[in-house]
């Protein structure tokens, strides 16, 4: 079986350009049982460092998880 990270990273850059409705759908899963995780934040770090281009929700998204880690 392949690992969440691997494939749910390369649904999101796909195209290269992390879109509103994909960091809607990262936040939706990321919040879906009212916590985040470091590896959840980390992981988030690592598809803002690797897209091309991103939504200004993206960073946003980042800093919610952030101050829920906090």
């Amino acid at each position: 079986m392949a690992e969440w990270r691997k494939v749910a990273k390369a649904f999101a850059l796909a195209d290269g350009h992390v879109s509103q409705k994909e960091v809607a759908v990262l936040r939706e899963q990321i919040f879906a049982d009212n916590k985040v995780s470091k590896s959840e934040l980390d992981f988030l770090h690592e598809i803002k460092a690797e897209a091309k281009s991103s939504v200004q929700l993206l960073d946003e998204l980042i800093a919610d998880c952030e101050k829920a880690i906090k």
